[in-house]
Order: C-alpha cells, then sequence, then structure tokens
C-alpha cells in the first residue's frame, strides 16, 4: 500500500479548473517533487490533500484512508504536516509559540518537551531566538521556523510549498540540507519548488504538472536529462 496515492483528482475555482485529473502515488520515506510553472495547479493539489480546498472529484488516500472529506486538523492527526508558500509564521508570537502552535492537537507535555528540542537540534539559529518576535526573524529563519512549526506535528508526511522562495543561495543550501536530513529519519517529503534543478536533485521522483494536468512523471534523475524538461524548465 502507497504512503499517498491521488486517483483522478479534480480541483476547480469557480469555472476554472485548476486540477484536471491528476493521480499519482508516493511511497514511505520517499521525496517526490511536483514541478511545473506557476498556475500549473501545484499548490492546489498540496492544499486540497491538507483540506484546504475541496475537491470536485477523485480520491485521496493516505495510508489507506479517504482524507476528501475530511476537516483539516483530523487530517493533521492522520500525520500530514502542511509547509505553505510564504510561510505564514504567526509574526506576533515567539518562535517558541509559533512551534508551540505546531502541537496545538498534542496533550502530552513530555512529547511537545521532545519536539522542541528536536527542533532546536535540527535549527540551532531558531534556538538562539526561541523568545524573539517571529516577525523580526530573517526570510531564512522564518523558513526554518515554519519547518520547525510542521515536524512539531510529528506528522510522517511533510508537504512543502516553494520552501527555497525568496531566499539566498547559501540559506537555500541550508534548508535543502535539513530537508535531507529530515527525510533520512524516515519522515516522506512531498516537495513543490520552483528551482526545477534543486527539486529533481533533491527528490527520487517527480511528476510535471502544466495547466492541471500531469505531462511527465519518472525517476527525477531521467527527467533531469530529458531535453523538454531541460527546455522548458532547466534553462536550457
Amino acid at each position: 500500500m502507497s504512503l499517498l496515492e491521488i486517483r483522478d483528482l479534480h480541483v476547480s475555482y469557480g469555472a476554472i479548473n485548476a486540477v484536471q485529473g491528476v493521480s499519482f502515488s508516493m511511497e514511505k520515506g520517499e521525496i517526490v517533487a511536483l514541478i511545473g510553472s506557476n498556475g500549473a495547479g501545484k499548490s492546489t493539489i498540496l492544499r486540497t490533500i491538507s483540506g484546504l480546498e475541496h475537491a470536485k472529484s477523485g480520491s485521496i488516500l493516505f495510508q489507506g484512508t479517504e482524507l476528501t472529506k475530511m476537516k483539516p486538523h483530523k487530517i493533521v492527526e492522520q500525520g500530514i504536516a502542511h509547509v505553505p508558500e510564504g510561510r505564514r509564521v504567526f509574526s506576533k508570537m515567539s518562535v517558541t509559540e509559533n512551534l508551540t502552535m505546531g502541537a496545538n492537537l498534542i496533550k502530552d507535555r513530555a512529547f511537545i518537551k521532545d519536539g522542541l528540542e528536536r527542533v532546536f537540534t535540527i535549527f540551532p539559529r531558531l534556538k538562539e531566538r526561541e523568545k524573539q518576535q517571529a516577525g523580526t526573524l530573517s526570510g531564512g529563519e522564518q523558513q526554518m521556523l515554519a519547518l520547525g512549526r510542521a515536524l512539531m506535528t510529528n506528522g510522517s508526511l511533510l508537504m512543502l510549498d516553494e520552501p527555497s522562495m525568496g531566499l539566498a543561495p547559501i540559506v537555500v543550501e541550508d534548508i535543502f540540507r535539513v530537508i535531507r536530513q529530515i527525510n533520512e529519519t524516515g519522515t516522506s517529503i512531498l516537495l513543490i519548488e520552483q528551482n526545477a534543478f534543486l527539486a529533481l536533485n533533491t527528490a527520487s521522483h517527480a511528476y510535471v504538472l502544466e495547466t492541471g494536468k500531469i505531462t511527465m512523471q519518472g525517476a527525477s534523475q531521467d527527467l533531469l536529462a530529458d531535453e523538454r524538461v531541460k527546455a522548458a524548465y532547466l534553462g536550457a
């Protein structure tokens, strides 16, 4: 049984068909990338998986459980954490308060404490700024905080929407090093990344979306070598 299976998913915004019959799956422990131009439907897919958008039709199975009629907080309880585009930290709250918000469905205080220690081990810079307001952090630090907040859910699937957006190259390198590190501890990752070269070098498998449809798929290294992908997404 696949960790996540999307079957013939359709999502619309009024008369606009944002996702048109998308089907794909991913296995436990994988990093899978969705690549494509702006407006291809990538973020809509993630938002639909996490319950923020409603599917017009189709199925979303997570570890065999149907998610399409489930409330967002129940989807988090299933083990899915979503880091949205733009990070969306709570700017007036401290770093620690933001992280604790990620664990608001967890009642075990010892478990929350262990989660904070894990995040601060992964992101020592957040430990240094644990009492600082999130809105005063740099863009890279806010991305670390958004990742850390998602990790506090203790989910088995982490969905990342444009983690490199607006960040300096050296910071992007740090963020993706951590993404790989998180994956190595057993967390599966569904990745949207505008930098297709970076996405394909991080993921094991990828799907290419155009205007709401999957047009190509395969092992990431095969897609890196594909002339169509090079021409459309890699600047060749």
